[in-house]
Formats: C-alpha cells, structure tokens, sequence
C-alpha cells in the first residue's frame, strides 16, 4: 500500500501561514454561469477530482522545520449557500468569502452559490499556504472535467517553490536583483486611525481581448500613481514555474516571483524587453532573503512582530513593499468550464489580500475579467473604485489604446 501524499513545507508557505495568521490570505477562483448545478453530482465530482489531485486534500502537520503536507484522505466540502444578492464584482453581499479555512482542517472548499442576478457561481476556496493561482484553476478544470464524465489530467507531485529554485541556483547571475527599495504607492491612504485592516476587491469586464495587458497595466497604474508624488515604481510579477521551469504538474506553491521596474516614460514595450532580460537572468528563481531560516520560526513568533509593523509595511514608502503586484492568469475559454447542466461565462479570481494593490486578469478571447484587491484605508475617499473604473474604461473599446 503507497504512502499518503506528503509534501515538505517551504518557507514561503510559513509565510503565508503567518499573512493568513493577520488576516484572511487565500486563493480564491470564481466560475460564473447560468444553469442548475446539482449539489451532489457536484460533491461527487469534487471526491473524483481530490482523489486524482491528494494535493488538494492535506492538513499541516508536524512542527517548525519538520512540517508537512499531508494527505488527510477528506475531500474538500461543497456547501450550498442561500439565494444570494451577490452579484460576482466585489465582496458586498458575500459574507461567506470572508471566512477563513484552517490549514490543520482543510486546505480547501467549494461554495455552490445561487444567485438573484440569474447567474449560478462556484467559489473554490483555498488556503495560499497549500495551493498558488495555477494551482487553483487546475483544480477548478480538474472538477468540471469529472463533471462531464472526462479523465482527469491528476497530479501527486510533491516538488515545491525551493525545490524549483535550488535547480536553477547556479544559473542566477549576483547583480540579477535591479529592484528599488522605496516604491510608492498607486493610490494615497487614509490619514490617521485607519481601523482595523480589512480588504475590499472589485472585478470588472473589459469588452475585447488585450494583447500585452500585463505591461500595459503596469504602465498606467505608473502613471496613476505618479499624478500624486514623484518616486520609484516597481510591481510584483509572479511566475509559473510549469512547463517553464519544470514538467511537474503540482497543485501547490510552483511560482517564482520578480520585481518589474517601472520607469517615468516606459512603455508596454520597454517593460515586455525588461520582463524577458529578467526572465533569462533567471530573476525568478531567486529566493527570498532569509527564506529558508523561517521554517525554524514559530508561526505565532513571526505573527507577533508582524502585528505592530502591519500599517508601516502597508501605509508608507517602505523597502519591505513594493508599489504592488500583477498577476496574469494568462488565456482561457470559458467553454472548458461547461458541464452538463451549466454553461460556464467566465472563470476569475480574487486577489490575494496581500500588499497595496493586487490586479489579477484572464485574458478570454473577446474580453477580460480584471480583478483588484487593496486595503480599505485606501478607498476611504472613493480612490480605489475611481482606480478601478478609470482601468476599465481606459482598456475597453471606447477608450481603446494602442
């Protein structure tokens, strides 16, 4: 008889256990459609598609150094939520996003949630720690495809984030690192008590397919940003080690990140140039400083120097963040989502609540979803959703830019 599925955990996994420790810090994927979906056929595809992926399965177990993912043989849950107001675009009306999943329970769930707008949504839940972005729409795929009786593509990979990068280590050049250490931030935060640290996120339509969006974007949230203050510039770019750095097919934490600088006058050009001098310097594989000390730390430790230092990362021109993050999930369709019963419109996700600013996008063949995260202290004035609705407007076809 095999063993369960294990997987070592990385130091940036703790990490993320200490983020999900301050606040809620998932990956969370959204298929929105029209269509009855049956809560056990849905349930029972969930078990088929677990089984082929354990990943999706485990609980943290063990201490420190010595901790683990673990298969806990228990399928994530599907929960059936009440007629909801919920309307897809944001957090209102959706309390049931704001829970948390506990990593020694379970790394994921599944909200089947009836709508008042006609529209059927499924939220697949999952914890940051155990499962990135590509992760997560694997995930998502895997379940539809046993929802139409297909076979499923499966994973038991057990490689992580450090794994990928000790491959390359002695390929990453010393002077790869040309981030800046003081970006400033797209939008200005509320002054003073700003309450307790609570995000808010909006997901919008841009009606045509935009090639490049990834620099574009980086582009004009430069621009926007630099309308209120002069300074540095620079965004996190998360890459997929999949097929790009590895043939593993994980569902965990297979991403490597890098800085993209983002100079006064650049263009989507220049910075398409940048990305790849960066990519082939191997930028990407780089580990974090300190990275591999933290699975020494307690988590309770990190979470406890974290707590006061929490609105001077967020709120201030610091070296420990940059201006933000972009995240391209890359080009779907949404028929791959279908199955009997549902025609699938779009497959999206929230941003995770880390940082000042998060824009996540797919790209579909005539439109994309672009979703944005940022603390509530920087929308006190409107200035996140006048952000957001400028984006949309500036990238539909009205405002259509080369």
């Amino acid at each position: 008889m095999s063993k369960p599925y294990s997987r070592v955990v990385s130091g940036l996994e703790r990490y993320s256990l200490v983020l999900h420790g301050a606040y809620r810090y998932h990956v969370d994927g959204i298929l929105e459609g029209v269509g009855e979906v049956d809560a056990v056929a849905l349930q029972q595809a969930v078990n088929l598609a677990a089984a082929a992926n354990p990943a999706i399965r485990v609980r943290l177990r063990g201490i420190l150094g010595w901790c683990r993912w673990v298969d806990g043989g228990v399928a994530p849950r599907v929960r059936v939520m009440p007629l909801s107001r919920w309307d897809g675009s944001s957090e209102q009306n959706a309390p049931y996003l704001d829970e948390r999943l506990h990593a020694r329970k379970a790394v994921a769930d599944v909200l089947l949630v009836p709508c008042t707008d006609g529209r059927t949504r499924l939220v697949f839940r999952t914890l940051h720690a155990a499962i990135d972005g590509r992760g997560c729409i694997h995930w998502m795929t895997e379940v539809c495809r046993a929802l139409r009786g297909e076979a499923l593509q499966g994973s038991d990979a057990t490689i992580n984030d450090l794994d990928v990068q000790d491959r390359f280590a002695d390929r990453i050049p010393p002077d790869s690192d040309i981030a800046p250490q003081q970006c400033i931030p797209v939008l200005a935060p509320k002054p003073g008590d700003r309450g307790p640290l609570r995000y808010q996120w909006r997901r919008v339509l841009i009606d045509r397919d935009v090639p490049q969006l990834l620099t574009k974007a980086a582009v004009f949230l430069a621009e926007w940003a630099r309308r209120r203050e002069a300074g540095e510039v620079g965004f996190t770019v998360p890459v997929d080690y999949r097929g790009f750095r590895i043939q593993e097919m994980g569902i965990g934490n297979l991403t490597g990140y890098l800085r993209l600088v983002v100079p006064e006058g650049a263009s989507s050009r220049s910075l398409m140039v940048q990305l790849g001098q960066r990519i082939k310097a191997y930028a990407d594989c780089r580990s974090f400083p300190g990275i591999r000390k933290i699975v020494w730390l307690p988590v309770w430790y990190m979470l406890r120097g974290l707590k006061p230092k929490i609105d001077t990362v967020l709120y201030t021109v610091t070296p420990a963040l940059p201006t933000g993050g972009i995240v391209s999930m890359g080009s779907l369709k949404a028929e791959h989502f279908d199955f009997p019963g549902f025609k699938a419109e779009n497959c999206y996700g929230i941003p995770g609540a880390v940082g000042k600013l998060n824009l996540i996008f797919v790209n579909y063949p005539d439109h994309v979803c672009a979703s944005f995260a940022a603390p509530a202290a920087f929308n006190h004035e409107g200035q996140f959703d006048a952000l957001v609705s400028a984006f949309q407007q500036h990238f539909s076809t009205a405002g259509r830019t080369p």
